[in-house]
């Protein structure tokens, strides 16, 4: 038997006992939430409550002693693979307080080194996270439904009772919901620098650790949401080409360059004919804004704006809600300014080659890296 099985083994060791969730926790002396939690794998219910279900299930000793992993160290694969991360992540175990933290974490969240920190005291209490996260209210809401699920698993953690009840006195009440609440959750970070980074919260149940949680914060828009907001520091006016330094030819490899009345894209040595302008950037903006704007992407920016608008940022241009809103904006509502500004965020290069279609020449893409 391993660990990561536990579930599975206490389910088990009940049907060859032929007995009913109920009959185990009563032998147990828990209640019938703390056994569910842990034979379906919601929650860990507590060390103590995990030895009452053993010893009521009467496992034999040759397999207690592999079920057995509550308050131990972290295996260096699970250390291993938490640093790797190149985005904050932390572990934390039933009553959220910090087991460790990689550095990305320690950079978000300075306190998550210090030992006894606690995440979920950190959401509901502490005045810091009412100042960093725009949309506070939403995200307590979501971790409130956590504490009440933390608390039906061990309900007699002092830890958890203490948040519970500080947390009672500010009106925060734990309740329980059918979201899986925190999991999912998007958080909307203030900066000194007036951005707005949104990340998701994701929540997983390392393996072979039931008793631990790993919090991952998921950067979930990683092309400039203020292109097309208002940001205390105006960016540079944009004058001339809007594809300068994106444009390169497939023959030769040169840059393109662009100029004349109209304007066009031409090659130095003529490997390509000369390409009118409007025609070239309207195809490219047609792929760069059907990926810098995708369905959920959209849905994520829209919920940044209204957060935004509700802090009392005014908006140079509403975020689109699709892709084909984000090409109307492009051809009618846009400035040159804005539209380098996500054809810069969105894409690394384009190349053009020859061919008999699309106006005689073809194009490949070279996109940002996205997480």
């Amino acid at each position: 038997m391993v660990i990561a099985n536990l579930a599975e083994v206490i389910a088990v060791y009940r049907a060859r006992a032929a007995l009913e969730p109920s009959h185990v926790a009563e032998r147990a002396g828990i209640s019938i939430a703390q056994y569910l939690a842990l034979e379906q794998g919601t929650a860990w219910p507590g060390t103590k409550a995990v030895e009452a279900i053993i010893e009521a299930l009467q496992i034999p000793h040759s397999h207690r002693v592999r079920l057995t992993a509550a308050g131990a160290p972290l295996d260096i694969y699970l250390q291993r693979m938490l640093h790797r991360y190149d985005i904050p992540a932390l572990i934390v175990d039933s009553a959220w307080q910090t087991v460790e933290a990689n550095t990305f974490a320690r950079a978000l969240l300075p306190d998550s080194a210090r030992p006894g920190w606690n995440l979920m005291r950190w959401i509901l209490l502490e005045a810091d996270a009412r100042r960093r996260l725009a949309n506070w209210d939403d995200v307590a809401q979501g971790f409130s439904v956590a504490l009440h699920a933390a608390i039906t698993a061990a309900p007699r953690s002092p830890e958890l009772l203490a948040i519970r009840d500080d947390a009672a006195k500010l009106g925060l009440s734990p309740r329980p919901t059918s979201r899986d609440c925190p999991d999912g959750q998007v958080l909307v970070w203030r900066t000194d620098s007036g951005a707005y980074p949104i990340s998701a919260c994701m929540v997983t149940i390392p393996s072979g650790r039931p008793d631990l949680q790993q919090i991952i914060f998921v950067p979930r828009s990683t092309h400039s949401v203020p292109v097309l907001m208002a940001t205390p520091t105006t960016p540079a006016l944009w004058y001339g080409p809007l594809l300068t330094d994106l444009l390169s030819c497939g023959l030769c490899g040169l840059l393109l360059t662009g100029g004349g009345q109209p304007t066009t894209y031409s090659c130095a040595t003529g490997c390509v004919p000369e390409l009118p302008a409007g025609q070239l950037e309207l195809r490219i903006a047609q792929q760069v804004l059907a990926r810098a704007f995708s369905t959920e992407g959209c849905r994520e920016l829209g919920l940044a704006q209204e957060i935004l608008l509700a802090d009392g940022l005014e908006l140079d241009l509403n975020v689109p809600v699709s892709p084909q809103h984000a090409l109307n904006q492009w051809q009618h509502s846009m400035n040159d300014t804005q539209r380098r500004g996500i054809l810069t965020t969105t894409l690394r290069s384009a190349t053009v080659h020859r061919s008999l279609h699309h106006d005689g020449v073809d194009l490949t893409y070279n996109w940002l890296e996205r997480i």
